[in-house]
């Protein structure tokens, strides 16, 4: 991911719409990128910390960054797992049905 994408798809991330392959290139391009990470910085200080403060709320502005970040990975790792199982399910129906058909010509 070049940084021209990474900066059009911040708001993105942080609305949590990004697909996984988007999320991943993100994450990694931001963790290698200070250019970017700074401009998501200030993207979420402008949508996230501009709301705390009208509401009173004080916040560490690089914890709860780093938190959403840590997060958005484990989300990542989560789907990634939920379409490995999901997959390697499929392929054992498909089997079941192929053993089933075998049984039934054998046996028929």
């Amino acid at each position: 991911m070049i940084c021209k994408d990474a900066d059009k798809i911040i708001g993105l991330f942080l609305d949590d719409d990004l697909d996984n392959q988007q999320l991943a290139d993100f994450l990694n391009h931001i963790d290698h990128c200070p250019e970017c990470r700074e401009e998501l910085t200030i993207q979420f200080l402008v949508k996230v910390g501009m709301q705390r403060l009208e509401d009173g709320n004080t916040f560490n502005l690089k914890e709860e960054l780093d938190a959403m970040l840590l997060e958005a990975r484990r989300r990542l790792n989560a789907r990634r797992t939920l379409v490995y199982v999901s997959n390697a399910l499929e392929l054992v129906v498909v089997a079941l049905a192929a053993i089933t058909v075998i049984l039934a010509i054998t046996i028929g």
